[in-house]
């Protein structure tokens, strides 16, 4: 309320100002010259007021990605296979010491997709690795912007197919924006038990701090 109030204040000087400097212009130069400079003190205006536009605000550059991949389960499977994902460079990998990935992925004992936070893996070498999850509770195509809260950052989730996460994620790729924060969401399609695989599609706005899942480049 008092940033309208503020906004309100503004305005009112800035018309008060005009009228002055109008009044002033028409002694100098009479009616018909005082018309033209008017509309000249609008343009003017009107490119102020844009320019007062923060010039600082964060804005978007890479555009929404979404695409499926196929995984493993990190149980009853080759070491060499991929059973984990990098949100970020959007890529499966395998289940490596080195720790590049986000989430794992396993299988439980009832068919359904578990997804693994990196810090669950990793012990204390990836206790800083803050990974958000969330179960995703309308229709997936529904969600077309992340939530900011809700998210469960010291457990696993498990999915059953056609179920989704919205997933929050702190990385040091943002480390100099405004919000160190990206977000994802992916929907479980299919899952065998037999093979051990999963097979995802996620959604992903590479813009630190945006929370779009709209296809092109975030306004907002």
């Amino acid at each position: 309320m008092k940033s309208s109030e503020q906004s309100l204040e503004v305005s009112q000087v800035r018309r008060l100002l005009f009228a002055v400097i109008l009044s002033s212009i028409s002694r100098l130069f009479g009616r018909s010259g005082s018309r033209r400079i008017a509309l000249l003190l609008v343009a003017v205006a009107a490119i102020g007021t844009a320019a007062c536009d923060d010039p600082f605000a964060t804005r978007a550059s890479t555009a929404v990605r979404t695409d499926s991949f196929v995984v493993y389960s990190v149980s009853q499977t080759p070491v060499n296979v991929p059973a984990a994902f990098n949100i970020i460079f959007f890529t499966p990998l395998r289940l490596e010491p080195t720790y590049g990935f986000d989430i794992a992925f396993d299988i439980d004992a009832s068919g359904n997709a578990v997804i693994i936070p990196v810090k669950l893996v990793g012990g204390v070498v990836t206790a800083a690795r803050r990974v958000g999850l969330q179960r995703i509770t309308i229709p997936y195509e529904e969600l077309t912007q992340a939530p900011t809260n809700g998210y469960q950052y010291d457990s696993t989730l498990a999915l059953s197919v056609d179920e989704g996460a919205a997933i929050e994620l702190a990385t040091d790729i943002c480390e100099f924006q405004q919000s160190k924060l990206i977000y994802a969401k992916l929907q479980i399609k299919t899952v065998d038990p037999i093979s051990r695989t999963i097979v995802f599609r996620i959604t992903y706005d590479p813009n630190c701090g945006f929370r779009s899942f709209l296809p092109g480049v975030p306004t907002s």
